[in-house]
């Protein structure tokens, strides 16, 4: 008598999977990159044709996508792009920030020195970064914004990684996604760098002369600040502001 089968569990095939996750990244890119328009439609055929896949992995991973917000789906209108934000889901976003960032940085006190190391290296990055922004007469290609917002992000994600909680550092990531829909709200490529390098300068000043209650008030003041630069960007208050144009090259808005 010959031995029962054992069903065996079905695999994904291997190249199937890194395909979607390789479509996945690559929209994952253009959308937080701000190549498409708020709201856009997303049509699977043609992303499948542009990326010469198909239709299948795109399929899967714009349902990936909806996870993070930037995109949703309806029954009739399909996967489209996430509107731009409202004022109050803006100010609503940067008070969850703050509690999650003031809670990182509290705990990432207990490793003071390695703290403010980090912050230090980081802060020299986003100045170096910011310094390629000042020049009114330059315009700056999607990419080029897109870098320098990953290089602000890096001086916050120095707090997140010494604050020792693996929960929060997650959440302010999940966040990132909203962060990255406000910036296509006020203008994909928009860009406050010498005023948030002074901001990312009070916090690491503080600290570093032994001033933390003082940090954890910039913090919040930086935070708060954002929120009001975002929420009065047809003002014109944002000095050194870059704005990303349609034709994908940023210019800087005027005060």
């Amino acid at each position: 008598m010959s031995p029962t089968p054992v069903p065996q569990p079905a695999f994904e095939p291997i190249s199937a999977r890194g395909l979607t996750d390789d479509v996945y990244d690559t929209l994952l890119d253009m959308l937080t990159s701000g190549v498409f328009e708020p709201d856009a439609p997303l049509y699977i055929d043609r992303l499948a044709r542009s990326l010469q896949v198909s239709p299948t992995p795109v399929r899967e991973a714009l349902a990936r996508l909806e996870s993070t917000g930037l995109i949703s789906r309806t029954t009739r209108r399909g996967y489209r792009v996430a509107p731009p934000m409202s004022a109050a889901q803006m100010r609503e976003l940067v008070e969850a920030r703050l509690v999650l960032e003031a809670g990182a940085l509290e705990r990432a006190l207990e490793d003071k020195e390695a703290l403010v190391a980090d912050l230090r290296s980081a802060w020299e990055r986003h100045r170096a970064e910011a310094e390629k922004f000042s020049d009114p007469t330059l315009v700056f290609d999607v990419q080029a914004v897109h870098e320098y917002f990953e290089i602000d992000w890096s001086f916050h994600q120095a707090i997140l990684d010494h604050c020792g909680n693996r929960y929060i550092n997650r959440s302010v990531n999940a966040l990132s996604f909203s962060v990255h829909r406000m910036r296509q709200t006020i203008g994909a490529g928009a860009t406050d760098a010498p005023i948030a390098v002074a901001e990312h300068a009070a916090i690491l000043r503080a600290l570093e002369e032994g001033r933390d209650e003082d940090a954890l008030d910039a913090l919040a003041s930086h935070l708060r600040n954002v929120a009001a630069r975002s929420t009065q960007k047809d003002e014109g208050v944002d000095e050194g502001v870059g704005d990303v144009r349609k034709d994908g090259r940023s210019g800087r808005r005027t005060v």
